[in-house]
């Protein structure tokens, strides 16, 4: 093990599997490793230090998430994500979170919802410093935040590896991120509703978050040029 992730796993008290799934699913989501190319255990377990065993297994993880697949005679590669797929799956996901926002209406305590409102402003602080990377962290644990208190396991893994698809199709394409200001507008209705128990208005509200991030996405592909002219045959 390289002396960086002997110190990581010390200091964050975590399995070497995690550590080598995190560092692999950043290469490929940031686009150091793009679609076709392949993770050879034996190069990747010489370059940090460790077994293939580890290595095998982040694999196997991170085909269960949509972001790799095994080809005869090639092995492990970089899956590529189609359109069609990440349309659909916005309605998925979006029909995933109507369930989620009731769910975390009903589970949600005050002391939940206080760190969710510190989120919102924190994102607020990003949006104005046009600091997109913090923004996407902050993103990430807000809705975190919410799945974890739904207590639905199911819903966790799917909507978490439904964004991953997302977000590996992003990184192979021209689709570009926008609308901040608007997506925290919707947090606060979201947060709102769950302060007063609303569960199937927190649910709708969550829905409608996804929904209209899908139109964002499909606007940005529109602009960038890199939309099919049949794309309303597969919304």
């Amino acid at each position: 093990m390289t002396p960086d992730l002997r110190q990581e796993a010390t200091r964050e008290d975590r399995p070497l599997v995690d550590l080598l799934l995190a560092r692999l699913e950043h290469l490929i989501l940031e686009g150091n490793l793009r679609a076709g190319d392949r993770l050879k255990e034996k190069s990747l377990a010489a370059q940090w230090d460790v077994s293939r065993g580890p290595i095998r297994e982040a694999c196997r993880i991170l085909q269960e998430a949509g972001l790799v697949e095994v080809v005869p005679n090639r092995g492990v590669i970089v899956r590529r994500v189609k359109l069609q797929d990440v349309l659909h799956e916005y309605d998925v996901r979006a029909a995933l979170w109507r369930l989620g926002g009731r769910e975390a209406a009903r589970n949600l305590s005050h002391r939940q919802m206080d760190g969710l409102d510190r989120l919102i402003a924190k994102m607020d602080a990003a949006i104005g410093d046009k600091d997109s990377d913090a923004y996407f962290r902050l993103n990430t644990q807000f809705h975190d935040a919410i799945a974890s208190a739904t207590g639905n396991r199911p819903f966790i893994v799917l909507q978490r590896r439904l964004v991953l698809q997302s977000r590996l199709f992003r990184s192979q394409s021209l689709a570009t991120e926008s609308g901040f200001p608007e997506r925290n507008d919707d947090h606060r209705l979201m947060l709102e509703a769950f302060r007063k128990g609303d569960a199937e208005t927190a649910g709708a509200l969550s829905e409608e978050h996804v929904l209209r991030g899908k139109a964002r996405f499909i606007a940005s592909l529109e602009k960038a040029g890199a939309l099919p002219a049949s794309h309303d045959s597969l919304s």
